[in-house]
């Protein structure tokens, strides 16, 4: 499954992107912070996740997200990376598929509003972080 997608943005257009990406989110539900450049994106209950795991409705189950920005040169890639998910651990498979139906309309959502702003160049998935 992949933990990070990345949507190449126009360089220009960086902060409209994130201001897109963090309106789109909230649309769909989710309580969204801005912190030094990057945007936290939760949703759902953490301890009935915890607690109950696949037993808590897909509504309520706890998700959290992180949106950053990365500019290279002449190039500006928005990243979303999973940040912090008990739900797989919690729930065992049936979170761990509930996660990724979450994940796809997250990135399919974020895709669709930067595409609308015409902010969007390409979109490319990458496989997991490396974690130390």
């Amino acid at each position: 499954m992949h933990t990070t997608t990345e949507f190449a943005v126009h360089t220009g257009d960086r902060c409209t992107a994130m201001e897109v990406a963090g309106a789109a989110l909230r649309r769909s539900g989710h309580h969204v912070v801005s912190t030094g450049g990057t945007l936290t994106a939760t949703t759902g209950n953490r301890l009935l996740t915890i607690l109950l795991g696949a037993l808590v409705h897909p509504s309520r189950e706890f998700r959290r997200y992180e949106l950053s920005s990365i500019v290279s040169g002449a190039s500006t890639t928005i990243m979303l990376r999973h940040a912090g998910h008990p739900t797989a651990v919690s729930g065992g498979s049936i979170g761990a598929s509930r996660r990724r139906t979450a994940w796809r309309e997250v990135t399919a959502g974020l895709e669709h509003a930067l595409q609308a702003a015409g902010v969007l160049q390409a979109r490319t998935d990458t496989g997991p972080l490396r974690t130390h």
